[in-house]
Order: structure tokens, then sequence, then C-alpha cells
């Protein structure tokens, strides 16, 4: 049996045990009790995460210098590579000490031209050139083993980096059970438009949320872009895996299973470029969803292994990210056809709650905001988070009948000068 038809059999599964758990709910009215100790469970979970204390990271030796590869995979990229490669050269860290690659995987615009020039400008940069084969894993996977570096830092084409990135960073590898770090992600053209200006408001909110789940034992999670990772873990999980198109959350998971830890850092943050359509956003969202919820079908059941708050952290966000979504299908149906009251009311309640809260306390900390300025700006964030209803229901539906996988879609970048 293939990968993708695995994870078709699994997701068909879930489909119909979601709708026929929800029907029951409807037929027998005394089954509601699961839905009432499901909520309870779930909210102590969730009141833990919110009220929780972030930790509060401190630099134990900023002489600590491991060697360090810096991958920048690159798909026509041409319009932001000069950015990216100038930012990463005036690092506050010795050059001896980095380990700097392009991966050119497989573009048709100039960025071969483009890397021809930094090179020249840049003795150190280094650049890979492959045919493509449909993902950043396999880019990923191609150059590591010509990698040197104790640490590995992925960054995107887009990426800003500040100039003290390493230094502020690195300290928290000395622990040993630390597997990666994932640093805050910023819009740097947030000013564009409605959606960008969203995008930067959603980013903080899981910054929040990432950084009360560690605090509790839950699990954090790699964005891709920003991201370090120890050398050491990567090849205990056999690289990176090329059968999924979001290759930081998939790493995630492999990561936890092999025994590592992974950190969140507020500061320093690292930029990108926020998509500027709602064509883009929804096909951008719409890959982040299916990797997101691929995870959970190819980890089970190991993924219990992980520990009581691990499971229960990864419970609350299964149920409330991809199940609920699934979930509304019957309940709206019985709730029009048969005037009986939703029984997943209680579960949106509750994520109408964390995203509210997460979304007020994240404009509060990372951007500032005030008074109605936060109000606005809260109520801006809630209408535009409603989006990931219809990606989630269509993507793990359409997960149940395609055949092959989705292909990796490349998120466009221009360079935007702000």
């Amino acid at each position: 049996m293939n990968v993708n038809k695995y994870r078709r059999v699994k997701a068909t599964i879930v489909v119909l045990l979601v709708w026929c758990g929800v029907s029951l709910l409807h037929l027998f009215p005394k089954t509601r009790w699961f839905m009432v100790v499901l909520t309870i469970v779930l909210t102590v979970q969730a009141v833990r995460m919110l009220i929780a204390k972030p930790k509060s990271y401190l630099i134990e030796d900023d002489s600590y210098l491991p060697t360090v590869s810096i991958l920048v995979p690159a798909k026509n990229e041409s319009a932001v590579l000069p950015d990216i490669v100038d930012s990463i050269f005036k690092l506050d860290y010795p050059i001896e000490y980095l380990d700097i690659w392009v991966i050119d995987d497989g573009s048709i615009d100039e960025t071969d031209q483009v890397l021809q020039q930094l090179k020249t400008d840049f003795p150190h940069l280094q650049v890979y050139k492959r045919e493509s084969k449909g993902g950043k894993s396999g880019a990923l996977n191609a150059v590591f083993p010509l990698t040197k570096g104790e640490i590995i830092l992925i960054c995107d084409a887009d990426a800003k980096l500040p100039v003290n990135f390493l230094r502020k960073t690195l300290p928290l590898f000395q622990h040993k059970k630390v597997g990666a770090v994932q640093v805050r992600k910023s819009i740097y053209n947030a000013g564009t438009n409605f959606l960008t200006r969203c995008q930067q408001m959603e980013m903080n909110c899981d910054s929040f949320l990432q950084t009360h789940r560690i605090v509790i034992g839950g699990m954090s999670e790699l964005r891709g872009n920003g991201m370090l990772v120890k050398r050491e873990f990567i090849e205990k999980c056999h690289g990176w895996n090329e059968d999924t198109i979001t290759d930081d959350l998939d790493l995630c998971f492999r990561l936890y299973l092999v025994g590592a830890e992974i950190e969140f850092l507020t500061f320093p943050i690292i930029q990108e470029e926020g998509v500027t359509s709602w064509r883009k956003l929804w096909l951008q969202r719409r890959r982040w969803a299916e990797g997101g919820y691929q995870r959970y079908l190819d980890y089970f059941p190991q993924m219990l292994t992980l520990g009581l708050f691990k499971e229960i952290d990864l419970l609350l966000f299964l149920l409330l990210q991809f199940i609920l979504p699934i979930g509304l299908i019957p309940d709206l149906f019985w709730t029009l056809f048969y005037s009986q009251n939703p029984v997943l009311l209680p579960l949106q309640t509750l994520l109408s709650l964390i995203l509210t809260t997460a979304f007020i306390a994240g404009l509060y900390q990372f951007q500032g905001l005030r008074g109605l300025s936060l109000l606005w700006a809260t109520i801006q964030g809630s209408f535009y988070m409603v989006h990931w209803i219809p990606i989630m229901i269509i993507t793990t539906l359409k997960m149940c009948l395609q055949r092959e996988r989705s292909p990796w879609v490349k998120t466009e970048h221009k360079g935007i000068i702000i």
C-alpha cells in the first residue's frame, strides 16, 4: 500500500467516525455527557495554557560558537535572493564557523545568473544546483550530506535576518535535549493591505500560543523559516520526509519521537513576505492544512508515546483545528433539518475563547496595541481567521478522495521594498 493510499484510508475512517459520532449525539441525547466531559478536559487544558507564564530565556554563554550550516532553498527566487544572502553575511558571527548554502531547486527564472553574481560578491557562498523534484524536503536532503554544521539553520529565500540572530538563538542548544529552536516570524510588508495586516496579527497570535504550550509541557511547532535544528537529531530522523508538503510540520513530530525538545523564541524575529491576494492565501493555507493533518494520520499511534501532557496538547489542537470543522457538517444538518441544538457548540465556544484571548494577548505583547486599536484589530483578526474553517473542511474531505498527494505549491515572492 503506498503512503497516499494509506493516508486516504485513514482520512476516510476519521471522517466517518466523526460524522457517526456527531449523529449519535443527536440521536441519543443521553450520550451528550461525553461532550460535556470532553469539553471540561479540553477547557482545563486551554485555561492552563492561556494563563501560563512563558519561560524567560537567559544567554548562558555568549562565547558558545558551534559551526552553523545555513540552508536557503530557492526555486525561482531571483527577486529576493540578494537580500537574504546579504543579511546572512552581515550576521554577527565568525565567518569561519559558517557554512552557507543556497540550493537552486530547478529554477527557470534568473536565479542562476543572480547566484553567479552573488558568488562573486560573497566568495564564501556555496551553491548547490539540482533538478527540482517537487519540494523543499528534497532540496534540503540533497545538500545535507555536504554540510558541516553542528546546527542547521533553514531560511526561506524571502527571509530578513537581524545581525544578532545567531548570538541570541544558539545558546539554547547547550541544553542536550533541545533539538530545535523556532523564532517568531514577522511580516515585513504588513502595511500592504488587509490580508498582510491580518497575517501579521495571526503570527503574533501563534507566537503567544507557542510559548504558552511549551510552559505546560505541550508541543511547539517549527515554522519552516528561521528554524534551527541540531544536526544529530536530523540524522536520527534520517533527514527530511520527502513524502510531505510541509517539511517543517512533519519534522516537528519526528523530532519529538526521537526524544528532542523544541523551543520557541519571541526575540529575535525573522521577517518574511506575506501573500497579498486571497487566491495566494488560499493556496498557501490549503497546503499548510493538508501537511498539518497528514502528520496526525502518518504518526498515529506513535504519537501516543510522547507523554501525557504532550498527548493532551495534541488532542486539543487536533480536535479544534481539524476534527471540529469536519463535524460541523453533520451538526449543521441535524440542527437545520431536525430543529435540534448543535452538539458541537461547546467546542466552538472553546475555540473562540482560545483564539480571542491569544489575539488580544499577542497584539498587546508584540504589536503594542492598546484600547480601541486593540479591540478593532481583534475584531478584524477574528473575521480573517474564519477562512480556516472552509480550508480545513475542503482539505480533510479532499484527502479522502484524492489518489495522489497534492503537489508542493511554492509561494511566490516579489521582494517588496518597504
